[in-house]
């Protein structure tokens, strides 16, 4: 049965998820490509099987936010956690400063991208990071919420922080504990910080009956603003400080 635990937890990511007959695809995106030399992107990976676009959902509803505050020189976009290669394409496009299709060694270390996400969008977030590490793309900071899935969860040293939100209060769904540097010395952790559940009153009323009946606690952290106002605060200090994020 314990082998079974995470197969059902997957299933009930699913099952919980809204349906939509249309997927994401490259021109959702709204960035002007490619930007402007210094700008930075933020990039969003919902969780399950969720909309790119859906504004209930806590990573897009945290993207708007930000949003909404006209950083300049920040652009702010959100991925499914299963289209990753959009993601990286944006990335390509964004700082393709030539325009030859591909970006070089310079172009990729004169980059910055944050990334966050949330339950399986936790898990590909840290992916992302890893490719974004192989295209030799710098990451300022890197915030995962209640993480699921198998992995490592090992951050590498192109992100220079990393933050961790998590919950174990759900029967199956239980978030990662702790994310590690694979060089402390390059990428500083920024906390494994546990969000208690139990006994805190969170207004669900957004979400689908179905969604909060089997997602419990992993739902009370998607609803929880507190949290994702620190999140949100992490990012933003992060991409507008060159003394980095502090919380």
């Amino acid at each position: 049965m314990r082998k079974l635990l995470p197969t059902i937890a997957v299933l009930l990511t699913s099952a919980a998820a809204q349906a939509d007959s249309r997927t994401q695809v490259f021109s959702d995106f709204v960035t002007p490509l490619p930007v402007q030399p210094g700008d930075t992107l933020i990039i969003g990976v919902v969780g399950g099987w969720e909309r790119w676009d859906n504004p209930v959902r806590c990573v897009r509803r945290t993207a708007i936010s930000i949003k909404r505050r006209g950083l300049p020189g920040v652009h702010v976009e959100t991925v499914e956690n299963h289209k990753l290669h959009l993601a990286l394409e944006l990335v390509r496009r964004a700082f393709d400063r030539n325009g030859d299709g591909r970006l070089s060694k310079d172009e990729a270390a004169r980059a910055r991208v944050a990334v966050f996400g949330q339950s399986l969008g936790g898990r590909a977030a840290v992916w992302l990071c890893r490719d974004l590490a192989a295209m030799g793309v710098p990451v300022p900071i890197a915030v995962v919420v209640d993480a699921y899935g198998r992995d490592s969860y090992r951050i590498p040293s192109n992100v220079a922080q990393a933050a961790n939100f998590y919950q174990r209060d759900h029967l199956l769904i239980k978030g990662v504990p702790r994310i590690v540097a694979e060089d402390p010395v390059r990428t500083e952790i920024l906390g494994n910080w546990r969000v208690m559940c139990r006994g805190r009153k969170i207004d669900t009323l957004d979400d689908s009956l179905i969604h909060r009946l089997f997602m419990g606690a992993h739902t009370l952290l998607e609803y929880d603003m507190q949290l994702w106002d620190r999140v949100e605060r992490l990012i933003v200090r992060s991409v507008t400080s060159e003394s980095g994020a502090r919380d």
